[in-house]
């Protein structure tokens, strides 16, 4: 009879040993599921250099050049990228484009340290210019004030307006161009960059990134 209990006991400890190994080896849901963004915080915001920021989760951003950027600047044969764990500063320098004599350092539009860079467009820089075109982050960033200065940004309605009045700005700033400024429908021709003589570039760097 004490070798049967003895059985059932070592029977019994084996099963409870196993049940509390996988109980700990179970992660918690809520820490698998993906930290929700606050609705506040959803959709892109714009920094006036024309750099945007996007929550990807409460304590993550991705950081990218604008359309304005991309149809004004032309192709790009380098993109100078920071290291992973650069301090970079809202209204700062955040990463470089260039084109022969052609260059311009993009603001960053948030604060924080510097988390992934997309080496995808490191290794094919010319991918930076092309609207639409997926995964076109250039950083990754762990922001360290993001609420605060996510009000400094442009966003919504108003970014929509502000977008309107940039378009109109450069319209007039060209407008003695030989070549057309908008394409059909009324928008930035998405290679204006590539027409630009380097004088007119000057003058578009000034007024816009300047």
């Amino acid at each position: 009879m004490s070798i049967i209990l003895w059985v059932v006991f070592i029977v019994a400890a084996i099963g409870i040993g196993t049940w509390l190994q996988r109980r700990r080896g179970r992660v918690p849901q809520e820490k698998v599921a993906k930290a929700k963004v606050p609705a506040l915080l959803e959709g892109v915001f714009v920094h006036p250099g024309h750099a945007w920021v996007e929550v990807l989760e409460p304590d993550l951003v991705a950081v990218g050049s604008d359309g304005f950027t991309k149809s004004v600047f032309g192709s790009v044969e380098e993109l100078a990228l920071p290291e992973p764990g650069t301090i970079i500063q809202q209204g700062g320098k955040a990463w470089k484009l260039r084109r022969g004599e052609r260059h311009l350092h993009q603001t960053s539009p948030i604060s924080g340290r510097v988390e992934e860079v997309n080496q995808d467009l490191a290794r094919n820089p010319q991918a930076v210019t092309q609207n639409g075109a997926e995964n076109d982050w250039v950083l990754k960033v762990r922001p360290t004030r993001l609420k605060t200065e996510l009000k400094n940004l442009l966003h919504g309605s108003m970014l929509r307006r502000w977008n309107q009045s940039v378009k109109e700005q450069l319209v007039a700033s060209l407008g003695l161009a030989e070549f057309p400024v908008l394409q059909e429908g009324g928008e930035i021709k998405p290679d204006l960059g590539n027409e630009l003589t380097p004088e007119q570039w000057e003058k578009i760097a000034g007024e816009f990134f300047g």
